[in-house]
């Protein structure tokens, strides 16, 4: 599980095995890392200095040896903070200088991380209201459940309500037991109009899930859009049932 956490930071596979071994006996010289990772000495070198350029190790001298130790696992912490920090003024420079054809923005993701992404954006933008027809069986199988948790109380924390049309099934009903203590309320629709995908709409953007095949998302940004499917959300609230 650790492992596959450093190369989730961007560790490779020898980077991870030369930290964790650090991490595990403590100060070291090359030569014993060497020894007890099984990686050639001419490598381990390589792989230390990496880790010294990432400020992730220090190195120090006893006698006329060098040493490398971990001199705090924080700092993997840290580094990652301020990259995300980095990367979320990125976007928004990004964001602030990018021109839009008359008004429409359209994002297509495929795969797992797009997916994910896109979940996550709703938390971003903060919406007074989420709008949907979800397909709960399904939405699921691109989201993690740990994170759905977090994802849910964040959404709460910052009074995000939340109305969902749903497909009658075992599972919806037990769904629908949480709406009040989830911020949320949930409308089953006539059984003749059944659909596979997921579909969210807020602050004027319209969110497509499908991952009845390959993990596919689209994201269309566009006031006049968002305003029609709103209506037909609407129509659909008023003769569903609770």
């Amino acid at each position: 599980m650790v492992e596959q956490h450093l190369k989730k930071l961007g560790f490779s596979d020898k980077e991870t095995l030369v930290y964790l071994t650090l991490h595990k006996i403590g100060p070291s010289a090359a030569s014993t890392l060497a020894r007890l990772t099984k990686i050639k000495r001419t490598s381990i070198y390589d792989i230390l200095n990496t880790l010294l350029e990432k400020n992730l190790i220090l190195s120090f001298k006893n006698g006329n040896n060098a040493y490398y130790a971990i001199d705090d696992v924080n700092k993997l912490f840290h580094q990652e903070k301020e990259r995300l920090s980095t990367a979320e003024k990125l976007v928004k420079e990004l964001q602030t200088s990018t021109k839009h054809w008359e008004g429409l923005q359209i994002n297509y993701y495929k795969g797992i991380e797009g997916y994910r992404e896109m979940y996550e954006d709703i938390l971003r933008t903060r919406p007074k209201e989420l709008l949907g027809w979800m397909h709960l069986d399904r939405f699921y199988d691109g989201i993690d459940t740990v994170r759905e948790e977090d994802w849910t109380k964040e959404r709460i924390k910052s009074n995000i309500k939340v109305r969902l049309l749903l497909q009658e099934t075992k599972l919806t009903k037990n769904f629908q037991k949480s709406d009040k203590k989830s911020n949320r309320e949930t409308r089953f629709i006539n059984k003749k109009f059944l659909f596979n995908t997921t579909s969210f709409l807020y602050e004027d953007h319209v969110v497509l899930f499908d991952s009845s095949g390959e993990l596919t998302c689209v994201r269309i940004h566009h006031p006049e859009f968002y305003k029609m499917q709103k209506q037909i959300f609407e129509m659909n609230w008023e003769f569903s049932r609770t």
